[in-house]
């Protein structure tokens, strides 16, 4: 197992982790370490990375399963699990709070990005512990929004999407808003503001407006990571209880191009 440096970034949420080369086979022993740094810190950057699509799908590896993505439109070609975030190729900037894939029955245990092509300033990605949030709601909202269920589909702007992409993953799939993570047992508050149609029981602009508002209320600085990018950062964050965004503050005649991966999750649920 190599020597891993732990160092946090923040107070509460995000650690810098040193001493492993991430595109070699991690041993056992090395992946309980990983699993288990992320489950705590809930974003964990590695700096300093030399990955090829191979190297980093065997980096992805380390954390669990990969799963593949929807948007097909932007994966690598010849690499269909490894999805480009690139402006250039027609992508808008995905700067809303979300988690991904909720239209999935399983969304992703993590989201790994590579920084390949990074502006010289801006561009950064943001991540929001929602554990911290739902811990900093009063008993009585936790009680209410853990009672609550949400209807998850694929975004309702979702113009260029592909007709495969429509078929395969476009139906509906039910979430609880409040779920427990299955590694550290903890709760956290779970949803996708542009995925979910409605919550069970609320009208759509009644559910949006809910959803807006408790994430006006959610994310302060003080329970979020903001992570400046530099060429060669593997960045991964937890899913399972963060909601992250991306910054479109840089030069557009600049070139951002991050690699993503989908780690595979379970079925959220509410212990």
């Amino acid at each position: 197992m190599p020597e891993l440096t732990i160092r946090k970034l923040h107070p509460v949420i995000g650690a810098e982790v040193t001493g492993i080369d991430l595109g070699e086979p991690a041993d056992a022993e090395t992946r309980e370490a990983l699993s288990q740094a992320l489950s705590e810190h809930l974003a964990l950057v590695f700096p300093g990375q030399d990955l090829n699509p191979d190297r980093y799908l065997t980096a992805a590896a380390a954390f669990g399963a990969v799963m593949r993505q929807h948007y097909s439109q932007n994966h690598m070609p010849g690499f269909e699990n490894i999805g480009l975030v690139h402006h250039q190729n027609g992508q808008k900037v995905s700067e809303a709070w979300h988690t991904d894939h909720t239209n999935h029955e399983k969304p992703p245990l993590a989201t790994m990005l590579y920084g390949v092509e990074i502006p010289s300033a801006g561009g950064g990605t943001s991540i929001c512990s929602m554990r911290a949030a739902y811990d900093a709601l009063s008993e009585d909202e936790q009680q209410r929004l853990s009672a609550l269920k949400s209807v998850n589909m694929l975004d309702i702007d979702r113009e260029n999407t592909r007709a495969e992409d429509e078929e395969r993953y476009g139906k509906p799939v039910v979430h609880p808003m409040v779920r427990t993570h299955p590694v550290h047992g903890t709760r956290a508050v779970f949803f996708h503001i542009t995925k979910v149609q409605y919550i069970e029981g609320i009208s759509p602009d009644l559910s949006r407006a809910y959803m807006e508002d408790l994430l006006e209320r959610m994310v302060k600085p003080e329970i979020t990571y903001h992570h400046a990018w530099k060429k060669g950062d593997v960045l991964i964050f937890d899913d399972r209880a963060t909601l992250h965004r991306a910054h479109g503050d840089y030069d557009r005649s600049e070139s951002r191009v991050l690699w993503r991966i989908l780690v595979e999750g379970d079925k959220p649920r509410l212990v």
